[in-house]
């Protein structure tokens, strides 16, 4: 399988990341929430074809401030999309 993966986190080089996902052939994104968004909101990240959605560790990441992120993210996603949240201490 030629499947295809970057990962887009804080403090890295965002220039080469827009740059490999611009350059197409990518099927696998992984990244914080705030990277995301800026590939998003900087048309790098095209998210119309995008399937599944998955957040790791969503409790910490919704209690610590990335709600706006989080939300910005998910506006900008096709209707059908899969959201998978996981978390091995989730509070009820």
């Amino acid at each position: 399988m030629k499947i295809t993966s970057r990962c887009c986190i804080g403090g890295t080089d965002a220039r080469a990341d827009r740059d490999a996902l611009r350059n197409g052939g990518v099927q696998i994104v992984v990244g914080t929430p705030g990277r995301i968004k800026d590939m998003v909101e900087k048309k790098a990240l095209k998210t119309d074809f995008i399937k599944v959605i998955v957040l790791d560790e969503a409790d910490e990441m919704l209690s610590r401030g990335f709600v706006e992120e989080v939300r910005s993210i998910f506006e900008n996603l096709p209707t059908d999309v899969q959201v998978c949240l996981f978390s091995a201490t989730m509070p009820p």
